[in-house]
């Protein structure tokens, strides 16, 4: 699972290895995890503490299209 940033208490990593959609980020921090929908910010699954979970949906609302294009390469299919 790349990395593809670090905040002030957690990694971000998009999965690889066709991972199934919507495009979600996981953020792993200090005995927590969350998974986000990147174009929605809906947090599909975990929980994160609040100022946390702050950080990490500002950060994803500033670099939605940088995620995406992760996602899309992390996630190459071949139909």
């Amino acid at each position: 699972m790349p990395r593809v940033h670090r905040l002030t208490n957690c990694n971000l990593y998009v999965h690889a290895r066709n991972e199934h959609p919507p495009p979600h980020l996981h953020a792993l921090g200090p005995g927590w995890e969350v998974i986000v929908a990147i174009k929605t910010r809906e947090v599909r699954r975990g929980w994160a503490p609040a100022a946390d979970l702050r950080e990490i949906l500002g950060w994803v609302t500033s670099n939605e299209a940088f995620l995406l294009e992760k996602w899309d390469e992390f996630n190459e299919r071949d139909d």
